[in-house]
């Protein structure tokens, strides 16, 4: 069992797995949920046959723009896949000391049993569409909706035990990491890194 378990939170391209990457570089053990939904819809022949039922066009570029403005749909397909994965998540172990798990929608589906403390991320909302766009080669409308589609980052950072901004540059955003690391450290281990 970890010592501590962190959960890292954000809206879409707030700097979550920039965080986490950085988390791992000091020394975490570190799980994405996204990756995992990914890994589950893959091979859980339960979970791929429900969204084969409700789904025909999953994973296609049309299914991708229509999920982000369909709020129904969206929340068919997270009924489908987050019970899986946080099931996972409850139950995994780990061996190591400090265990870091990116949950985008840790708010949104109230995983309050899942890890010690939060980390939420956040950026001004002209950095988060650019990097919206970059990434996912969206047209400006394309990226609102997508942003549109999500509880708004204000929200997530009243849950946070700590806050990252991560609009700067990815020094900036790796000190603060480093400080929250620091931090951690010397509450849970009483070391100093």
């Amino acid at each position: 069992m970890p010592k501590i378990s962190i959960v890292v939170t954000g809206v879409i391209a707030s700097g979550k797995s920039t965080v986490c990457n950085y988390l791992k570089e000091f020394g975490a053990e570190y799980i994405s949920s996204d990756e995992l939904a990914k890994y589950i819809i893959n091979n859980d022949a339960r979970v791929k046959r429900l969204i084969e039922y409700f789904f025909p066009d999953y994973g296609s570029k049309e299914f991708i723009k229509k999920i982000f403005l369909d709020s129904d749909k969206r929340h068919i397909l997270n009924s489908i896949v987050h019970p899986f994965v946080l099931g996972y998540l409850r139950e995994y172990n780990s061996s190591s000391e400090v265990l870091v798990i990116e949950i985008p929608l840790y708010v949104e589906v109230r995983a309050w049993d899942i890890g010690d403390l939060v980390i939420a991320t956040y950026a001004s909302k002209e950095i988060l569409l650019e990097r919206i766009i970059k990434k996912w080669h969206t047209t400006l409308e394309e990226a609102k909706e997508r942003l549109a589609s999500q509880l708004g980052q204000e929200v997530k950072l009243r849950f946070a035990n700590y806050r990252i901004d991560t609009s700067i540059s990815f020094e900036y955003t790796k000190e603060q990491t480093r400080k929250v690391w620091e931090d951690l450290c010397i509450c849970s281990f009483g070391k100093k890194t």
